[in-house]
């Protein structure tokens, strides 16, 4: 929205630069049709497709659909904990974007003129019904003011005071009345409307202040015709002082124009071969195509320089609590709070949902790195999927997702691991106590369950003991369910190498497991397993 709108500003601008050029005409019918179009104009430009007359540098980049693999690939069993600890709750924090700001800031302003247009609209409203109706003179409503030196044109009438001399009635009459047949206040509600908008643009306020100036030359010129220009010139002065101007209407006696109308009324007509100038909008309108055609590619850049900082700090940011929150509760814990948890079967729905679900990936998967020897490092940190996750903004997902071009195939799921993502498998692995479940979602809750309660039972907790542990403690494991249902590829990271090996031992003993079956064949799938308990110090 933002770029959108500072096009509009600069195109605007550049119409009004160059109106400079023959602003001094007296062409005002064509000068007041060439304000009204471009200020149209303006709007509609930066909205044109006009990506043929784009000049290429090269072949796009498509988005990989990696990050979405690695994010869908784990089954992640509840995490094992062999000492419950507290439970506590983090409240919620919410964080304002800039866009956010930005956006308040701009309904604020619009808000305060819409405010203002209307108090100015009800002001003239009630000061119109005062007036008393006297004739119609070519359709057009003529009204007396009582006790004011004032006239003004609203709509389709004609406001006069009865304080006006009586021999500069008549041209004031011949004034207002161009007003009104000209429908002067349709431009006037138009570029309120525009001025409303974009109330931070000077140019929208300029493009005003210039079409008021052409009503009132307009209407000078036909007021002017038939009378010596001198006299009328003199009868603006005599009565421009001590009355009082109307935003919403046509003042004859407008005050902070009166020079330039002075001005226009002694120049002599314009020559016809000045209308050429005109032409000049031709190559101007050219610049600004092109400009819309090739500024994509650059936008496209500095939005992505945008994005991309931005998920930087937000990763930062949630990364920090996510430490915080292991710290406290344990990883994968009942205790911890929702914002920490991560499912396959939770939605992304906004973009915090995405970069929680993003760190708790990246989280997860670096600390089943973290410290390991080369023979015994986790896989998936290890593909492009995992260094993909560490870089994907909120808003490449998005175009993933709603992309049918970049959408995921099952068949490009598949990892160089030979696994198939828990995501998109047909039949999970099925522990056994566990095969009259219906769903994917229940047996892998039961799966899950019972792999808890199956190393609850058998872990050796008195090692850590043993080994002088204090406090919490955590073993992150994965392994593999190959297509013949055993657990092969344990691997896990604990602080000591024999917490590592009791891990590897309790996993190894697993019973048999029904295999995971995709597409009418036995899959393998892989399992991550964390594991914590506490030490209470003495």
């Amino acid at each position: 929205m933002w770029w959108y709108l500072l096009d509009v500003v600069l195109f605007q601008s550049c119409f009004l630069g160059l109106y400079l050029l023959f602003k001094k005409e007296t062409f005002y019918a064509q000068n007041r049709v060439y304000l009204l179009v471009t200020a149209v104009l303006s709007f509609l430009i930066p909205l044109l497709d006009l990506s043929f007359l784009a000049f290429s540098f090269g072949a796009e980049e498509t988005s990989s659909p990696a990050v979405a693999q690695l994010q869908s690939y784990f089954m992640m069993g509840e995490e094992v904990n062999l000492t419950a600890s507290g439970a506590n709750t983090e409240p919620q924090t919410s964080t304002w974007s800039l866009d956010a700001m930005l956006k308040l800031v701009y309904l604020t302003g619009i808000s305060f003129f819409a405010v203002k247009f209307s108090i100015g609209y009800w002001k003239l409203k009630q000061l119109t019904q005062k007036a008393r109706f006297e004739r119609y003179i070519d359709d057009v409503s003529c009204y007396k003011l009582e006790a004011s030196e004032n006239a003004f044109t609203f709509w389709n009438s004609v406001y006069v005071g009865d304080q006006i001399p009586a021999d500069q009635k008549s041209k004031v009459m011949a004034h207002e009345l161009e007003h009104a047949r000209s429908h002067h206040a349709v431009d006037l509600f138009f570029t309120e409307f525009l001025r409303l908008l974009c109330w931070v643009s000077p140019a929208h306020h300029w493009l005003k202040r210039e079409l008021v100036l052409v009503h009132e030359l307009q209407a000078d010129a036909v007021a002017a015709k038939d009378l010596n220009k001198r006299d009328y010139a003199q009868s603006l002065l005599n009565q421009a002082f001590g009355t009082r101007n109307f935003e919403f209407s046509h003042s004859f006696f407008n005050h902070s124009q009166l020079k330039q109308r002075l001005m226009m009324l002694q120049k002599n007509n314009s020559r016809p071969q000045n209308l050429l100038k005109y032409l000049l909008i031709l190559p101007l309108l050219g610049l600004m195509l092109t400009y819309t055609a090739c500024k994509e590619e650059s936008q496209e850049e500095i939005q992505q320089i945008s994005e991309e900082a931005e998920a930087e700090k937000l990763r930062s940011q949630y990364m920090k609590e996510l430490k915080e929150a292991v710290a406290k509760y344990g990883m994968f814990s009942k205790d911890i709070p929702e914002k920490f948890t991560f499912s396959n079967y939770r939605e992304i729905n906004s973009k915090e949902d995405f970069y929680r679900r993003n760190v708790l990936m990246i989280y997860t998967v670096e600390k089943m790195d973290e410290e390991s020897g080369d023979d015994s490092k986790m896989s998936m940190t290890d593909t492009d999927a995992f260094r993909k996750t560490k870089t994907q903004t909120y808003e490449e997902y998005l175009q993933e997702k709603n992309n049918p071009k970049t959408e995921i195939t099952e068949r490009e799921k598949i990892d160089n691991t030979g696994s198939v993502p828990f995501s998109v498998i047909e039949n999970v692995p099925v522990f056994p106590g566990c095969e009259n479940l219906g769903t994917n979602e229940e047996r892998k809750a039961c799966m899950s369950k019972k792999i808890s309660e199956f190393v609850n039972k058998n872990f050796d907790i008195g090692l850590a003991k043993e080994l002088g542990l204090k406090g919490t403690n955590r073993v992150y494991v994965q392994f593999k369910i190959d297509k013949m249902g055993k657990v092969v590829n344990v691997r896990a990271r604990a602080a000591k190498p024999e917490l590592e090996v009791e891990a590897k031992r309790v996993v190894g003993e697993l019973p048999q497991i029904k295999p995971g079956e995709h597409e009418g064949e036995k899959v393998s799938v892989l399992y991550s397993l964390p594991i914590t308990f506490q030490i209470s110090g003495e």
